[in-house]
């Protein structure tokens, strides 16, 4: 049996005289047909076929016949920490796929951008909410102050016996990155990614569609934070998961080479990372002298330049972090609880 889809009554030409009017009166005439789309399927979401709460609460038992899209919502919300090891969908599968072509009759283009526009729908309601009482729980479960900016050892290894009451931040890795929305901070998904990504010195941003800006700490016009557990230099070698800070500085060929390592040169610094750590936790605008080479430098922590006075050149510096995924907080933290026993 042959179905043949009937014919659309409703316009399909953006450019009508009436469409290009109501265009022009919100500057929109301008864009081409690729971004109209997008910017209009946002703006009614009725257009769009629905997340499955099924499929996000456990299973759904329609399986590929369910006419609803299969995507994990705490992505679309912002705020999936597992990334791409999440085992819900960040993305528009192939049936999936061929279902919305064919009976709704979405292009390719746009079922591609699919994730990307349920995305900036959610950011829209949250919007539209944040003069309300009445936030929906899942924007508002990860408020933060201003000044909660340490992560709980003792909440990662549950053993927290403030609870609630706890000043600092309880969450289950030691880095949490998350973006001010206006009212409210909010995680951001693929932390772990993030993370990978901060932590090498090379990157001054993120991949991904949406960049972090590490020099800036924005996300295009929003505000971003990264909280963290206390410097691994502030505590005892057997705290599990502080931070270990680590100091890098430009070398000559565009490297970073942390310092107390050896450059291509075999040369090494006379401060390591864990002494530049320890100074600017005590002073943040203190210079601190270093020898390389037979060469005096100066490091300043205000601007973020190792100079050299004599010849008055200067090379960035950069503060970042050793990188910890999610297993290897796992592993320690069960290596932990085997030695307590």
């Amino acid at each position: 049996m042959i179905f043949i889809r009937k014919l659309c009554k409703f316009s399909h030409d953006l450019h009508s005289e009436h469409n290009l009017q109501l265009l022009r009166e919100e500057n929109l005439h301008l864009l081409r047909e690729q971004h109209l789309l997008p910017l209009l399927l946002q703006s009614d979401p009725q257009l769009l076929p629905k997340v499955c709460l099924h499929y996000n609460k456990g299973s759904c038992t329609f399986s590929s016949s369910c006419t609803k899209v299969h995507l994990c919502m705490h992505f679309l919300q912002g705020r999936c920490m597992f990334g791409h090891k999440c085992n819900k969908l960040h993305d528009i599968d192939e049936v999936s796929r061929r279902r919305l072509q064919e009976d709704r009759g979405l292009s390719g283009e746009i079922v591609r951008r699919l994730p990307a526009i349920y995305r900036n729908i959610q950011l829209l309601r949250a919007d539209a909410v944040h003069g309300s009482k009445n936030v929906p729980e899942s924007w508002s479960e990860s408020r933060q102050t201003e000044n909660s900016s340490t992560i709980c050892l003792h909440f990662l290894r549950n053993s927290c016996r403030f609870h609630s009451d706890c000043r600092q931040v309880h969450f289950l890795l030691p880095y949490r990155w998350q973006r001010f929305d206006g009212d409210s901070w909010a995680d951001l998904p693929d932390m772990e990614d993030l993370e990978r990504d901060f932590c090498d010195p090379s990157q001054s941003e993120s991949g991904g569609d949406w960049p972090v800006d590490f020099q800036t700490m924005t996300q295009n016009s929003w505000r971003v934070r990264r909280l963290s557990t206390v410097s691994s230099v502030m505590k005892p070698p057997h705290y599990t998961l502080t931070t270990e800070w680590r100091w890098f500085y430009k070398g000559e060929h565009g490297t970073w080479v942390e310092y107390g390592k050896m450059d291509e040169k075999q040369r090494s610094t006379s401060v390591s990372s864990d002494t530049l750590e320890k100074t600017f936790l005590l002073n943040k605008t203190a210079t601190v002298d270093v020898v390389k080479g037979g060469r005096t430098y100066v490091i300043s922590f205000e601007d973020m330049y190792q100079r050299n006075l004599k010849h008055k050149t200067k090379r960035k510096i950069r503060r970042r972090p050793r990188f910890v995924s999610r297993a290897e907080v796992e592993q320690r933290l069960a290596q932990e609880r085997v030695h307590m026993f």
